[in-house]
């Protein structure tokens, strides 16, 4: 989810929140604030009503020209303090029942005490309140759209540095020789950013520029003493003095030296991939070469009892010739070195497909460390575990997507271009 996803769910919430709250809040106030209004006009009317007696001395005529209802009792009780109490859906307006408070008081006129009750409804009080009420979630909800619109112009333009930054991270490889650029922002913040970043990319690519020089180098270096070594060894195997078991000893030394001098050619040719030595491309026949590498293996397969099939179609393919060679006797040679006598080898190349099926003793082996490297699947752990790897970054260097699947018992290695 992105950053303005997330910050407009959250601020959706709590604005919706608030326009919930500032409604309720709206129609509660003004309704408080009306009501009392409500009752400041019955101690008006009370106010009045004393004032008429006093100065007339007769009780007032109720007026039947407003909503007021008066209604006056003579009364044995003595004279109490006045009250206001509510009157639910109790007094009556053209014919509908409203709320509204009634004030109740006392007055004395000739030795005689009344009751005089005034009521009055709130119908009005109710229109205005709800008309307040919407008119206050009207400007809320206005308020709600205008924000939505900012967040969706205005936020995202400030931000826009931000996605433009992470793009370049997306295609920051440690072997590119030339530096990520960054692009420039107004924006202190992200000024920073970029300035760190810049920073960082820079010297994670050079120290990866001085491992990769280093194993090259290390490579170069280790090849002469090994040959010299498997040259001793192979001048003193051939000794007639030598016992079954110094014959055995110097026959496993010499199997180990061969292995590290494999597994440092491997890694040669790995830093050679990276730093692209093999840069030079040219329009390949495919169904050719594959043809004359199965041509190259099928001794070798007859040898191991593997039965194959073959299936190809004209096609080119644009890469260095060196790297389809490599990639091609890897995968061949994996077929081989992983599989069983009385197995078989199919191999298929379409228009833009080429996969290549083995069967072998194991199950499924784990697609996502296949293709790193010193990985060993726990059947077959005789090998450097760096073929796989190449063939991962000769893909790479050739704009070729490789993909594993096992299924009926069969390994498929295929290749998209």
């Amino acid at each position: 989810m992105k950053l303005i996803v997330h910050y407009n769910r959250h601020n959706f919430i709590v604005l919706t929140l608030l326009f919930i709250l500032s409604g309720i809040a709206s129609y509660t106030l003004t309704k408080k604030v009306l009501l009392y209004e409500l009752d400041e006009s019955l101690g008006y009317a009370m106010e009045q009503t004393n004032a008429y007696v006093q100065t007339h001395h007769a009780l007032p005529a109720p007026s039947p020209y407003d909503n007021t209802q008066v209604s006056i009792v003579p009364s044995n009780e003595p004279v109490a303090a006045p009250r206001i109490t509510n009157v639910e859906n109790g007094i009556s307006v053209k014919g509908r029942k409203h709320i509204g408070h009634t004030l109740t008081f006392f007055v004395a006129l000739d030795q005689q005490h009344y009751k005089i009750i005034i009521s009055k409804p709130v119908e009005g009080i109710r229109h205005i309140t709800y008309t307040v009420m919407l008119l206050t979630m009207a400007m809320i909800l206005v308020l709600l759209l205008m924000l939505a619109i900012v967040n969706r112009f205005v936020v995202s333009r400030l931000w826009r540095p931000f996605y433009s930054t992470l793009n370049s991270l997306k295609n920051f490889r440690l072997n590119n020789t030339s530096a990520v650029e960054f692009k420039k922002s107004n924006i202190e913040e992200f000024s920073i950013m970029n300035e760190q970043l810049q920073l960082v990319t820079a010297n994670a690519s050079k120290e990866y520029r001085l491992l990769k020089e280093f194993t090259e180098n290390a490579s170069h270096e280790f090849q002469t003493p090994l040959a010299i070594i498997r040259s001793k060894l192979d001048v003193l195997i051939q000794q007639d003095n030598l016992t079954e078991e110094q014959t055995e000893l110097v026959a496993e030394a010499y199997s180990a030296v061969t292995r590290l001098s494999g597994l440092s050619r491997s890694l040669l040719l790995l830093t050679k991939i990276e730093n692209n030595q093999f840069s030079d491309q040219q329009e390949l026949s495919l169904h050719h070469t594959v043809q004359r590498k199965v041509s190259q293996f099928e001794e070798l397969w007859e040898d191991s009892d593997i039965s194959y099939s073959l299936v190809v179609s004209p096609v080119f393919i644009k890469m260095n010739g060196d790297l389809l060679e490599i990639l091609l006797n890897n995968i061949f040679s994996n077929a081989s070195r992983h599989n069983r006598p009385g197995g078989m080898i199919r191999i298929v190349q379409e228009s833009n497909v080429l996969h290549v099926s083995n069967t072998g003793n194991g199950g499924a082996l784990d697609s996502e460390k296949l293709f790193s490297r010193f990985y060993k699947d726990a059947v077959n752990n005789d090998n450097n575990g760096l073929g796989l790897s190449i063939v991962k970054q000769i893909c790479i260097a050739s704009g070729i997507s490789p993909y594993y699947e096992y299924k009926e018992g069969l390994h498929t290695f295929s290749f998209h271009w």
